[in-house]
């Protein structure tokens, strides 16, 4: 029997040996770990606060740009209404005067075909369209102007 209780003795030393071993597998330092997931966790909540306060600033921008920018753009718009009617005005005004040119043109050609005239009358005319002249300062139409002569 002693050599039976002697291999059960050296059974449970070498299973409490065995055992020992493996607790120190067992004890695991999550210390590093837990560190590391502390960190990245922490960077990701500085993120979303970044991206929150991004939100608001643009929400902020946004609503000032609707709120102040946005009836500063329709007011000056509105201002140039007068504008763009005398510039569509002089654009007509160009169209007539360029029609009773062309107009003129034709009827002083026909009037030389009729005539027979040896030299034409545009010869004698046209120096007088195309004489240089000095230029002081732009001549400024109104759009006064451009309706009066509409009516001529």
């Amino acid at each position: 029997m002693s050599k039976d209780h002697d291999d059960v003795q050296k059974r449970e030393a070498l299973l409490r040996q065995t055992a020992a071993e493996y607790a120190n597998y067992m004890q695991i330092d999550t210390t590093v770990e837990r560190a590391a997931l502390d960190r990245e966790l922490e960077s990701m909540l500085t993120r979303l606060e970044e991206y929150g306060t991004f939100l608001e600033r643009t929400r902020a921008e946004s609503r000032h740009t609707l709120d102040v920018l946005v009836p500063q753009v329709y007011s000056h718009y509105q201002s140039l209404q007068r504008t763009f009617q005398t510039v569509d005005q002089l654009a007509a005004l160009v169209a007539r005067v360029k029609n009773d040119l062309s107009s003129m043109e034709n009827a002083v050609a026909q009037a030389e075909a009729d005539l027979g005239l040896s030299h034409s009358f545009t010869t004698v005319i046209k120096p007088l369209f195309f004489v240089k002249r000095p230029t002081a300062s732009p001549v400024i139409i109104s759009s006064t102007d451009a309706i009066h002569y509409r009516d001529l």
